[in-house]
C-alpha cells in the first residue's frame, strides 16, 4: 500500500494547526525572552504599540507589565493566535496579515515589537524597510532573535529531527536561524542604516529550557508551526513524530533525574527611527 503524502500546507496553515498546543506549550517557555525584551525597552514608549508576528500575546502581556499600558496591536496570520493574543492582553486590537505584507500606513506606531517572529520573514532586508516606514520619528523597534546554530542546543534538536524524518515532506521547513543571528554584524548595521534605524541596544543572553522528562520537552517542540508543516496533516504519524522528539532529547536528559536542560543563546535589538 502506497504511503500517504502530505498535504501542502503553508507557513500559515502550521501555525494556525499548531496554536493550541504552542500557547499551552512552547510560549510558556519564551516568556523569559519577553521579559527582558520589556525591560530593555525604555519607559514611557511611544505609543501606539504594535507587536508583530505576536502569536498569543506573550510580548505583549510582558510590555504592559513593564510600562504604563499603551494603545496595542497584535499582528499576526494565525485567526486561533490572534484570538488567544486578545484573550491575553485586554483592550487590545488583532489584524491578521502576514508579517511580510502589512497593511499599515506610514508612521502608524510610535513602538514595534516582536519576540522570536520577525525572524521568520521571508525578506529580512525589506522587512526592516517597511518597519522604518511604519515607525512615527524617534519610533522604536525591540526584538529578539535566535544565536547561530553551534548555540542553540534546541536549534540542534529540532534540526536532528526534520533531518531524521523518513517521510515526504510537501512544505518548507523554516530555520530557526535568521541573518539577526549573528548580533551586531556588519550586515545589521548596513540594513538599518540603509533603512533610516539607529541601533540603540543590543544584550546577548542564555535562555535555559528545562523539562521534567523527554516525553514534555518532546510534547512542547512538536506543538509548534515548524512541525505542524512537517507532518502534513497526518495524524497517523503523529506518535512517529513524539517519539523521534524524544529520541533527540536524549542527549540532554540527566540520566539521574530524567530532566532534560539545553540552553540556547538569544539576541535582544532596539532600533530606533532616525528623525528627519
Amino acid at each position: 500500500m502506497p504511503e500517504e503524502t502530505s498535504q501542502p500546507m503553508s507557513i500559515r496553515g502550521g501555525w494556525e494547526e499548531a496554536a493550541p498546543s504552542y500557547r499551552e506549550g512552547f510560549a510558556l517557555h519564551l516568556e523569559e525572552v519577553s521579559h527582558h525584551l520589556a525591560l530593555l525597552l525604555p519607559s514611557p514608549l511611544p505609543s501606539p504599540v504594535l507587536d508583530l508576528a505576536c502569536g498569543p500575546g506573550t510580548a505583549m502581556a510582558a510590555l504592559e507589565r513593564r510600562h504604563t499600558p499603551r494603545p496595542a496591536v497584535g499582528c499576526d496570520f494565525s485567526h486561533r493566535m490572534l484570538g488567544f493574543a486578545r484573550e491575553k492582553v485586554g483592550g487590545s486590537h488583532g489584524v491578521v496579515a502576514d508579517q511580510d505584507r502589512l497593511p499599515f500606513a506610514p508612521e502608524s506606531f510610535g513602538t514595534v515589537i516582536s519576540s522570536m517572529g520577525t525572524i521568520f520573514s521571508r525578506d529580512p532586508e525589506a522587512q526592516i524597510a517597511t518597519i522604518s516606514r511604519l515607525l512615527k520619528p524617534e519610533g522604536l523597534y525591540g526584538f529578539s532573535a535566535w544565536g547561530i546554530p553551534s548555540e542553540t542546543a534546541l536549534g540542534a534538536v529540532s534540526r536532528a529531527i526534520v533531518e531524521s524524518w523518513p517521510h515526504p515532506v510537501t512544505s518548507l521547513i523554516p530555520p530557526l536561524e535568521s541573518p539577526y543571528s549573528s548580533g551586531l554584524s556588519p550586515w545589521l548595521f548596513s540594513v538599518t542604516g540603509e533603512a533610516g534605524l539607529e541601533i540603540r541596544a543590543h544584550e546577548s543572553r542564555w535562555l535555559l529550557f528545562r523539562f521534567g522528562d523527554r516525553l514534555s520537552a518532546a510534547r512542547a517542540i512538536i506543538g509548534t508551526g515548524r512541525f505542524a508543516l512537517l507532518l502534513g496533516g497526518r495524524k497517523n504519524l503523529e506518535s512517529e513524530l513524539l517519539e523521534r522528539a524524544m529520541e533527540a532529547f536524549t542527549p540532554y536528559q540527566d540520566p539521574g533525574t530524567g530532566r532534560v536542560e539545553l540552553a540556547n543563546r538569544y539576541h535582544l535589538f532596539v532600533l530606533s527611527r532616525r528623525r528627519g
